[in-house]
């Protein structure tokens, strides 16, 4: 019955784009519709497979990979107003030091990976519309076509997250306009157009928290011919109501992601200090489930931030503004008693990690290919 739905409201869409081809063919536009939508994103895994991410500093990922394991992926951010971190090891000062982020580290070192990047946009969507940045947008797509390797964009990450601010239209004419670069396009302030990047997917994604002025989640959304994957933050919040509203908030990305045919990522995750990796809690109270919800909700993508907060003065130091609760989420912690339950969990099946069978999961083609 349920396909025999699916097949009925794809007829009536076929009927109401091609009403003017007399010609056209009820059964080839039912079958051409159920190609489209069952066509994969780019990078997108086969269902009941995930790929697993681990950030978000150079050190603290080195640290995962020697004393836990392999993953499919690095984690790393970045922002349009210097590009730090994408040429060289960047560490910033004070409030802005959450370690070191290097795009080169992931080039040279995990070969047979993907890397996801965050991109910051703060302050910067005015800049981004007037194209006051496309040389630097031109040089971070030239950046990533380079590396001849699978790259995740978050293009201004948590865009619906109060601590952000996004404007939500300043928010999707920039992000439009930064794809929109990224595929080609010559638009009207742009001397040339660049050649298009094949090989850069780009992620929408949610805070899955309060969101900011209350508006619904579609505001921010730029149009599903912009949106390669759609993501959502998992934290453990402090209190009760606000682990309620992001229980919420996840159930409402899941229901978009899905109404759109779009594979869903966790872009970002970590329990803070609630269940650190040695507290007897811990895989029950935090990690069990989420990897639970991963296989409910056909989670296509996984990003753990496994990394000691506390020697971060961006995350530890109260005054920075960023809560002081972060703690130590690092699964390989002293005393942990969730190693090998980790282990044995991203070591199964389901979880898609570092080699050439990854490259080949996702369908990703070098460019002499």
């Amino acid at each position: 019955m349920k396909l025999f739905i699916t097949l009925l409201k794809l007829s009536e869409v076929c009927r109401a784009k091609h009403a003017g081809l007399l010609l056209f063919s009820a059964i080839g536009c039912i079958l051409s519709c159920i190609a489209l939508a069952s066509s994969k994103a780019l990078f997108e895994p086969a269902d009941g497979k995930t790929l697993l991410f681990i950030g978000q500093e150079k050190g603290e990922i080195a640290s995962y990979w020697e004393q836990v394991g392999p993953a499919a992926g690095y984690m790393l951010y970045t922002n349009l107003s210097s590009l730090e971190g994408m040429d060289s090891a960047h560490q910033g000062k004070g409030c802005s030091d959450s370690g070191v982020m290097s795009y080169e580290d992931w080039l040279q070192n995990y070969p047979n990976t993907a890397v996801q990047i965050g991109l910051y946009m703060v302050g910067q969507l005015p800049d981004v519309i007037s194209g006051d940045l496309d040389i630097l947008i031109e040089e971070l797509a030239e950046k990533l076509r380079a590396s001849d390797r699978p790259v995740f964009l978050r293009i201004g990450y948590e865009f619906d997250g109060p601590w952000n601010r996004y404007d939500s239209d300043l928010y999707k004419r920039a992000y439009r306009r930064l794809v929109r670069i990224f595929r080609g396009e010559k638009l009207a302030e742009m001397p040339a157009a660049i050649k298009p990047v094949a090989n850069v997917a780009f992620v929408w994604h949610s805070a899955a928290y309060n969101r900011y002025q209350n508006k619904p989640l579609h505001a921010w959304y730029p149009g599903d011919e912009y949106v390669d994957w759609i993501g959502l933050s998992w934290f453990h919040w402090g209190n009760s109501n606000d682990n309620a509203a992001a229980d919420q908030a996840r159930d409402e990305v899941v229901r978009f992601a899905d109404q759109r045919s779009k594979p869903l990522m966790i872009a970002e995750a970590a329990p803070k200090r609630y269940f650190e990796a040695d507290k007897s809690d811990a895989w029950q109270g935090w990690h069990q489930p989420v990897l639970e919800w991963i296989a409910a909700n056909n989670v296509k993508a996984y990003s753990y931030i496994n990394q000691n907060w506390n020697t971060m003065p961006q995350w530890r130091d109260a005054f920075c503004g960023n809560g002081a609760d972060w703690g130590d989420t690092r699964i390989q912690k002293p005393d942990s008693k969730i190693l090998k339950t980790w282990q044995e969990a991203v070591q199964s099946d389901r979880y898609l990690l570092q080699g050439e069978g990854l490259l080949r999961a996702i369908n990703f083609k070098k460019n002499e290919e």
